[in-house]
């Protein structure tokens, strides 16, 4: 299943993304810096958290939307918004003019864009079938992580001096978005979405095309549902709660590169041997770089030959054992200093992750309902988000805690994720076994 064979709405999303992705992270990581040399650095760490709940907020608000007027207009609302910030963000940052507090007003405006995120992310859905959203999801995961390792290289070197050029191709690149966005994609919102859990069929490639009217928008008959009403049923979606807690806890594993095993190795990582009597030696901050860089490098390349790798192997299985590795690659991270064993660590690591990601993504679907696609989307949007506050937490612990005991506990973190992604697989199992059996009769 190649990139050519799918839906018109999936390579356009695709391609637009990874130029937008990668202007976009020649900015952003950068901006906490940015911020705290021109409003301080009190300032900056409040923008900080205001714009992870700004994001949350609408990313919820934008998922009960897509699901009651349709996936395009929030996902255009969400080009527009970010139209609007790197252009205010640009003029702010020009020769002409200059102010750190507009400039962090903005960088809260891109996390409101997260509103059409879920969107997005049911749209993926509505045009993919089971066959093809592996390889959807392995491709969109391979060209992101191209896109920040790009973005990560170049973005360090003309921040500082070509901020201004950064932020007006960012918000150039948005608007040709947008354009596109509004010409060519299509609405992919199931006819029945609003208030019915009757089963949809995928909007696909070569499919009978469907009217307008009838995706564009909520049949008459259905009922609305109101803010709280949607997201009580998301909550009380057991299975699907454990599924996305099941991801905070094994994402978190992996946070901590970031956070406490960085602290850690800078403060233990001094003049370390790569072997036992040679004179080649790493400390803990160049150590960190090259964990950080071999993970992007190994991902973008390895990706290319994930496919093939998986042909014929049991998906849940296959799932189940890559997240381990993840898992254990990350625990020797936490706790080990021979650089040589690192770097095996983290490739180890990263293996694991490339296979276990786009799996448990595929996964994913056969947990949401048609009707509800995009409210689903942006509750497991919050994934990465309490991820980072839970490494964060690490970072505390860490202080009290040595390197072994820590190791010891995100170890459990992880392990109790992977524990509970495994109490909800045999139940999957059975629900698949019944739709292929009803497929069957069907055919008969």
């Amino acid at each position: 299943m190649g990139f050519m064979s799918f839906h018109p709405n999936v390579k356009l999303r695709i391609v637009l993304s990874f130029f937008i992705n990668v202007l976009g992270n020649m900015v952003t990581p950068f901006m906490a810096v940015y911020l705290a040399k021109s409003v301080g650095t009190t300032m900056a760490g409040v923008a900080a958290m205001a714009s992870i709940v700004i994001g949350v907020v609408c990313a919820a608000y934008g998922g009960y939307l897509a699901d009651r007027i349709g996936r395009k207009r929030l996902i255009l609302l969400s080009e527009a918004m970010n139209v609007a910030a790197f252009g205010v963000m640009a003029l702010f940052n020009s020769p002409w003019l200059h102010s750190g507090v507009v400039t962090m007003i903005m960088t809260m405006l891109i996390s409101a864009s997260w509103i059409g995120k879920p969107a997005v992310e049911a749209m993926l859905i509505d045009v993919s079938t089971t066959e093809t959203r592996k390889a959807i999801y392995r491709i969109n995961y391979w060209s992101n992580n191209l896109a920040i390792s790009i973005a990560g290289i170049i973005g360090a070197y003309l921040f500082s001096a070509y901020l201004f050029e950064l932020l007006l191709g960012a918000g150039l690149i948005s608007l040709i978005a947008f354009g596109i966005i509004g010409l060519f994609l299509t609405e992919t919102m199931p006819a029945a979405a609003e208030g019915s859990s009757a089963a949809v069929q995928p909007v696909v490639e070569g499919a009978r095309p469907v009217a307008r009217e009838r995706v564009a928008r909520p049949t008459d008959q259905a009922p609305r549902v109101s803010f709280f009403q949607r997201y009580k049923e998301v909550f009380g979606d057991r299975r699907f709660m454990l599924f996305v807690l099941a991801g905070i806890l094994t994402v978190s594993v992996e946070m901590n590169l970031t956070g406490y095993i960085g602290i850690r190795l800078e403060q233990e990582m001094h003049h370390a041997l790569w072997l036992p009597g040679q004179p080649w030696t790493i400390d803990g901050l160049s150590m960190l770089g090259l964990l950080r860089t071999e993970n992007t490098i190994a991902v973008v390349v390895l990706s290319l030959f994930v496919g093939r790798w998986l042909r014929g192997k049991s998906d849940h299985r296959t799932m189940m054992a890559a997240m381990a590795f993840n898992i254990v690659g990350y625990v020797y991270i936490v706790v080990g200093n021979l650089p040589s064993l690192l770097v095996v660590a983290m490739m180890i690591a990263t293996i694991g992750e490339l296979v276990y990601v786009p799996l448990r993504q595929a996964l994913m679907v056969q947990l949401v309902p048609d009707h509800a696609r995009s409210s689903y989307m942006a509750v497991n949007s919050m994934t990465n988000r309490i991820s980072q506050l839970v490494s964060g937490l690490n970072v505390v612990i860490g202080g009290f805690l040595s390197a072994g005991a820590m190791a010891a506990f995100i170890l459990a973190t992880g392990m109790i994720g992977w524990a509970i992604l495994a109490s909800i697989l045999p139940g999957i199992r059975r629900q698949e076994a019944a739709e292929a059996a009803e497929l069957r009769g069907r055919a008969v």
